[in-house]
């Protein structure tokens, strides 16, 4: 007697459906079902029945031939986030990229007077010589690397009005003070996305910092790397390439979508 064929259709729709609000959410022009069911590696029989149940849910909305995010999957999207702090939704990027590393890996917000970075969450490495500092302590925004992150994304007149009201000290014998060449630092920052000291504050630390965005293009935090110089000078580039994933990886789920600075 042969048995009856087992139906994979059930276990199939959430991972299905996951699947298809992800790559619309990549996609904010829309996609097809062709575009779809090639891009997911489908049968395009398998992927118009969930497309129908995200449509009438109102998760998905529908132009002609193409498929968008819809209101539903923007407010479910909306409710998530608005309960969740910087630090709650970075938290994750912050131990995967310790892992990866095997370095100290800290968020940073700009602080009230927008003068100094805060440190407001850390992983730190478990080797017997790291990079660790408490949560709370501040950086001067000139010579820190999340600091120069925060200034080089800082609007021109308020750039302007930190150098007039900073003094900036000189903390090692790395450390640049001269305004025309903070600026031309600033400006590779911008241009790389990534910021790099190696013993600018602490003559033996190194960081590597980028920007994380929010929705609207803002600059809402940054993740630096802490690494001994030591080590940050044997392996720049796989410290450079980890920080600006994990900062491009949370400004992701903050919904941005690239452009230039807030």
């Amino acid at each position: 007697m042969t048995k009856p064929t087992t139906r994979m259709e059930g276990p199939m729709v959430l991972p299905r459906a996951f699947s298809l609000l992800r790559l619309l959410a990549d996609e904010p022009q829309g996609m097809n079902l062709s575009g779809m069911a090639a891009h997911l590696d489908m049968p395009k029989s398998s992927l118009s029945s969930t497309l129908k149940a995200l449509t009438d849910q109102g998760y998905l909305s529908r132009k002609g031939t193409l498929y968008f995010l819809g209101p539903e999957a923007y407010g479910l999207a909306s409710v998530i986030l608005a309960g969740r702090t910087i630090r709650q939704i970075s938290r994750p990027y912050l131990e995967q990229t310790m892992e990866s590393t095997g370095e100290t890996v800290l968020l940073a917000e700009l602080d009230v007077d927008q003068k100094f970075a805060i440190y407001i969450d850390s992983i730190e490495s478990d080797k017997s010589i790291r990079f660790s500092v408490p949560i709370a302590a501040r950086r001067p925004l000139y010579c820190s690397a999340v600091g120069r992150v925060f200034l080089a994304n800082m609007p021109d007149r308020l750039r302007a009005s930190y150098y007039d009201s900073m003094t900036m000290e000189r903390q090692t014998d790395n450390t640049e003070t001269d305004r025309v060449e903070v600026e031309k630092i600033l400006a590779d920052i911008r241009k790389s996305g990534v910021s790099i000291t190696m013993g600018a504050y602490s003559a033996d630390a190194a960081g590597f910092a980028a920007p994380i965005f929010d929705s609207d293009g803002r600059l809402t935090a940054g993740l630096v790397i802490g690494v001994p110089v030591s080590r940050a000078e044997r392996d720049k580039q796989r410290y450079i390439d980890a920080a600006i994933k994990a900062a491009a990886d949370i400004s992701k789920i903050l919904g941005y979508s690239g452009g230039g600075r807030g």
